[in-house]
């Protein structure tokens, strides 16, 4: 894919994003929505923010998918009677390290009536971690500002317990890898359960991928108090219309 085509693709917002509900288990009610970009020109978003990376470009990207992301959910949120929504969208490191980046950000949202508290920026885990000192300082922005951060795939991609301690983040996600056949895996539900001694807050910690019922009631078992996955809703286009 050439650098001209990632180009027009942004240019001309030849993309779109879904939202996946995030929902609080004990009450199964929806508290927010992960957004996921999709670009029918591309197999997966994957292949599409590799060659962004490859062109230098990946902050274009993640900034134009941001923005889309923020604007669709607003026009979803102001037609609903539930105010307390929140929405993560997906951003990389590289991103979030570009000096502008917390005032691109807030003077998005300022163009709507949410807050940013109702913001999540979940860090990509896809892209290496390379000078963590840049992007502490604009984590810190961010957080100044009351953005919520939270930090993606904990122990799967390129995050660890070293990144989990330097940026301290509100909220970690576990990969679907930790949910999937949970009920059946000691070892996860141990991994799981040591996370929520530590944090001694079950809201700090959302599981991506429940799949199973059985999935979803070991996860309540053990404690976990927000999760997203296909058992419980997969992606869709928000519907804005009235």
């Amino acid at each position: 894919m050439e650098l001209d085509t990632i180009r027009e693709i942004i240019a001309k917002n030849l993309f779109t994003n879904v939202f996946q509900p995030i929902y609080h288990l004990p009450s199964k009610k929806i508290v927010g929505y992960e957004s996921l970009l999709r670009c029918p020109l591309v197999k997966s978003p994957d292949v599409l923010f590799q060659a962004a990376q490859k062109q230098g470009c990946v902050h274009e990207l993640d900034m134009s998918s941001i923005s889309n992301s923020i604007q669709t959910f607003y026009s979803y949120y102001k037609k609903i009677k539930e105010n307390n929504l929140f929405l993560s969208v997906n951003v990389y490191p590289s991103t979030i390290s570009f000096p502008f980046f917390p005032q691109f950000l807030e003077k998005i949202v300022a163009k709507t009536s949410l807050s940013n508290q109702q913001i999540i920026l979940e860090i990509n885990e896809s892209e290496s971690l390379r000078d963590l000192s840049k992007i502490i300082k604009n984590i810190a922005v961010l957080k100044e500002k009351g953005f919520v951060i939270a930090l993606d795939d904990l122990g799967i991609g390129e995050h660890s317990l070293h990144t989990l301690l330097e940026i301290e983040p509100a909220i970690i996600k576990f990969d679907h890898y930790l949910a999937k056949n949970l009920s059946q895996n000691l070892k996860k539900q141990k991994v799981l359960s040591y996370f929520l001694d530590v944090f001694n807050d079950g809201e700090k910690i959302i599981l991506e991928g429940i799949e199973t019922k059985e999935d979803m009631i070991c996860a309540q078992t053990i404690g976990i108090q927000y999760a997203q996955g296909y058992y419980l809703s997969k992606p869709h286009l928000l519907h804005v219309s009235c």
